[in-house]
């Protein structure tokens, strides 16, 4: 009998647990930062630090996370459009 697979989900409730998700992704897979979720002792959420803590790695510092996907295009158009209004 084939098992079912549960997805499991990280906790991600701010940009920088987004980000160190991200990184943890990067740097064990994604398949086995998941396993590690489903294997969090006790009753752990699945933050990424508790994530990282069980496979036995530490979160690097804020400034070495990925930055999060953005439009950086759109952005600097705005600026741009901004910069000309306020020169006029």
């Amino acid at each position: 009998m084939a098992e079912d697979i549960v997805r499991q989900d990280p906790k991600l409730t701010n940009p920088r647990a987004e980000r160190e998700w991200r990184w943890l992704c990067q740097h064990v897979g994604e398949a086995r930062a998941r396993a590690a979720i489903a294997n969090l002792p006790g009753n752990r959420r699945a933050f990424p630090l508790n994530i990282a803590r069980a496979l036995g790695i530490e979160l690097p510092d804020e400034a070495l996370l990925p930055a999060l996907n953005s439009n950086t295009d759109a952005a600097r158009a705005a600026l741009a459009e901004i910069r000309k209004c306020l020169q006029t």
